[in-house]
């Protein structure tokens, strides 16, 4: 597992990586290229096992502490589940939290709202989730899901969310509180969110799943995760957060980029690369 966290600042605000663990999967999910130039990008084979990270980000100041993603729990197996322990380690309880701040509900976004029990991972937070998204998985009965997969979400986002039924605040667009802006960016799911922290004259975009396999996509962003609810608007909203964050050198933030999980897009001779300064 990688090193517990990894800290920058942002005006009044610092931005801190926890790691909840490693996820495991294969370029065969990518759709949006054939599987020959999928291969040659990525150097992977379609059924060759690709570790992804899985990252939280913690932003402390101004009397907030509001940390955006809530890792996986138990429910994803023995390689993820170590957010708690790690904002242990770091001397910021899960009790301490004072807002989870979700990019979208997906099992290794959401699930680790509570624990093995079902007993909230963050009882003393407020849950602030965009609102088509807990529309489309919270609200609608499990009978409305598409699909298996569709339903399973569902089902694990109702249990999730069931403990804090008195703290969730649904958003749009827009400032949240000074310095933390949502902002939609929907495909993956339908009302994934981006979060934008300001201060100083700098800003970072939090930017939740717009990237899955940076090796791949920021090459070719036209390529989709084989589990994006809608993978044509998905590819649409990557490259308008690519060409946005490249052209204001607007730092970023990804759950599933290599840990510590920051950077710059640069864009030259029409491509995306990511620097790390």
């Amino acid at each position: 597992m990688p090193d517990t966290s990894a800290t920058i600042t942002i005006g009044d605000y610092t931005i801190t990586t926890f790691s909840d663990g490693i996820f495991t999967t294969s370029v065969d999910l990518m759709i949006g290229a054939d599987k020959e130039t999928i291969q040659r990008i990525s150097g992977k084979k379609l059924d060759e096992p690709v570790k992804l990270s899985v990252n939280a980000f913690l932003v402390e100041g101004r009397g907030v502490r509001a940390l955006v993603d809530a890792g996986t729990s138990d429910t994803l197996g023995p390689d993820m589940g170590f957010l708690p322990e790690n904002l242990r380690k770091a001397g910021k309880p899960p009790e301490s939290i004072t807002h989870v701040l979700l990019t979208h509900i997906h099992p290794d976004h959401s699930n680790g709202l509570i624990d093995s029990t079902g007993a909230p991972s963050f009882p003393n937070a407020e849950v602030v989730v965009q609102e088509d998204e807990i529309k489309f998985w919270v609200d609608r009965d499990l009978s409305q899901g598409a699909n298996d997969r569709v339903r399973w979400n569902m089902g694990n986002a109702k249990k999730a969310f069931a403990p804090y039924a008195k703290q969730i605040t649904r958003i749009g667009d827009g400032e949240f509180m000074p310095g933390i802006i949502a902002m939609k960016s929907p495909g993956h799911t339908p009302g994934h969110t981006c979060w934008t922290i300001e201060g100083g004259g700098k800003s970072l975009m939090i930017w939740g799943d717009t990237v899955h396999m940076s090796f791949l996509q920021l090459e070719r962003p036209e390529c989709a995760w084989g589990y994006d609810f809608d993978p044509a608007m998905s590819v649409r909203s990557r490259i308008a957060v690519l060409d946005q964050v490249s052209a204001d050198a607007t730092r970023i933030a990804g759950m599933h980029l290599d840990f510590p999980g920051f950077g710059f897009i640069k864009k030259r001779a029409g491509r995306y690369f990511i620097e790390e300064e």
